[in-house]
């Protein structure tokens, strides 16, 4: 299985403990982001970043290297931070999993405090940019923008008292006060489970409905949903799911952002009178100067002058009835970073989202492949093939025997039937050699073909899908051709094992 692997090498030894005694152990209820987890470990005195969200005033929630742990798991919330980037990738923004917030540069203060790094932000904006310098010893200096021009971020060792450590941007060069040890922790989108639990066997006979749908609730402009709340969404997908709501088992969601998840599982709730989980993974870039990526910050809702509502990371997500135990994403094949046309251009690097039902043995996955645009994947559409083969092995090879797998999600090719001329249409052969699409067989000139699930100004096409094994019988397969708010119809399913 293909995990996110360590970004730094670190050498754990022991050490003293610091004057402060650490709060790792604080049990208070926190916020947890879906990125992945990291700690920053000051190479200057050799103690991890804490978040200070009990200090008041103007030093509420700074940020100090003053904690020592002997391992990964010693650490609390005031030590876990987020990586987000709201220019994808070419700066990157540290969420704190203490309290929440954004870590801002208090470019205002003045004195010993100047630039001061603060987790205090509700939203993300420029006093939050960080850039990442990887130095050749595989540590990272942090560089922020300040009013005297760029800075290093510097953890000031040499103060004393409740000031030791603190960070403040202020450093023209990178020397061991400006490095840092960016430590890998886990990852925010998978259970604590460990892998898949044991199906339960046999395998029981049941008759569900899965819906997929991008409800396209971003940054487009072309679409209703354009930086829509979630309570406004929530209705939406209850709405489409319609009388049918308490016989759906998974609903595939593409293009939201992280704040969605809880208010859709709200509206789940409400809709059919049991209990919903909603699994979020973010889409992320590569973050310039470094190997690590980082989240993509959804645009924030509201305005100016009605105050700005942060949205949280922007990716995929699937909801599943609470029984579900285990979840987790998997990184697929993306394009790298790289000049087209002599523009550096970036990349949004794709995710897939798995999650199971033992007491059903019914495994559910989702995906949102590559757009086929010069910007992205273009014809003939290399890495949304590699995506699709890998989607495969995760579906086959990576799963236990016992579990039955339904899948899809919106995969940006046409079907292997197509007419169109789209070079990428073979993407998904294997996916029909294997599996069955809901909407297969539909015409016998061209069974591996299907409905348009996506208009477009010239044409119309087929690139949301819904596939389940040969085992599984499609007792009805939906595509109502109404986009509501958004730029893709849905596509309901009904299978029977």
């Amino acid at each position: 299985m293909s995990r996110f692997a360590v970004l730094c090498s670190v050498l754990f030894t022991m050490m003293a403990l610091s004057a402060v005694p650490s709060h790792a152990a604080d049990a208070r209820p926190v916020p947890v982001t879906a990125g992945d987890k990291y700690a920053l470990r000051s190479v200057s005195n050799g103690l991890y970043v804490s978040v200070e969200v009990n200090t008041g005033g103007a030093r509420q929630a700074m940020l100090r290297a003053r904690t020592a742990a002997s391992s990964h798991s010693a650490l609390g919330s005031w030590e876990k931070f987020t990586l987000h980037t709201t220019d994808k990738g070419w700066t990157t923004t540290l969420r704190s999993e203490a309290n929440g917030n954004y870590v801002t540069t208090e470019r205002n203060y003045t004195g010993g405090h100047e630039n001061l790094l603060r987790a205090r932000a509700a939203t993300a904006g420029e006093w939050e940019k960080l850039q990442l310098e990887k130095q050749t010893d595989n540590t990272y200096a942090l560089k922020v923008w300040t009013d005297d021009g760029y800075k290093y971020v510097t953890a000031e060792v040499q103060d004393a008292g409740t000031d030791n450590g603190l960070l403040r941007a202020r450093g023209d060069s990178v020397g061991s006060w400006q490095k840092f040890e960016l430590v890998f922790l886990g990852e925010g989108n998978a259970s604590d489970e460990g892998g898949r639990p044991t199906p339960v066997s046999p395998a029981p006979a049941t008759d569900f409905r899965v819906m997929s749908w991008n409800v396209c609730a971003n940054n487009n402009s072309k679409c209703g949903n354009n930086r829509v709340e979630g309570p406004s969404l929530g209705a939406q997908v209850t709405a489409r799911m319609g009388d049918q709501a308490t016989e759906y088992r998974a609903v595939f969601l593409q293009e939201l952002c992280e704040s969605h998840a809880k208010e859709i599982e709200r509206a789940l709730e409400t809709s059919t009178g049991t209990g919903w989980d909603v699994r979020f993974a973010p889409v992320k870039y590569t973050v310039d100067g470094s190997s690590v990526k980082a989240a993509k910050t959804c645009d924030r809702s509201g305005s100016a002058t009605a105050g700005w509502k942060d949205r949280g990371a922007y990716g995929i997500a699937l909801a599943l009835p609470d029984s579900n135990v285990w979840y987790t994403s998997y990184d697929l094949p993306s394009p790298q970073n790289g000049t087209i046309d002599g523009t550096w251009v970036r990349r949004e690097q794709r995710t897939a989202l798995c999650a199971v039902l033992p007491a059903q043995a019914v495994q559910f996955c989702t995906s949102h492949f590559s757009a086929g645009i010069t910007e992205d994947d273009p014809e003939p559409g290399t890495k949304r093939k590699e995506q699709a083969a890998k989607l495969q092995e995760i579906v086959h090879a990576y799963t236990p025997t016992g579990y039955r797998t339904v899948y899809g999600g919106d995969f940006n090719v046409v079907p292997p039937d197509d007419v169109s001329l789209d070079k990428a249409k073979d993407a998904l052969s294997s996916a029909y050699a294997a599996d069955t699409e809901c909407d297969e067989g539909r015409w016998s000139a061209r069974p591996r073909d299907g409905r348009a699930t996506k208009p477009l100004d010239n044409r119309d096409i087929k690139i949301d899908y819904l596939f389940a094994p040969p085992s599984a019988a499609v007792e009805s397969c939906d595509v109502p051709a109404d986009a509501g708010r958004s730029d893709h119809y849905p596509v309901k399913a009904r299978f029977r094992f």
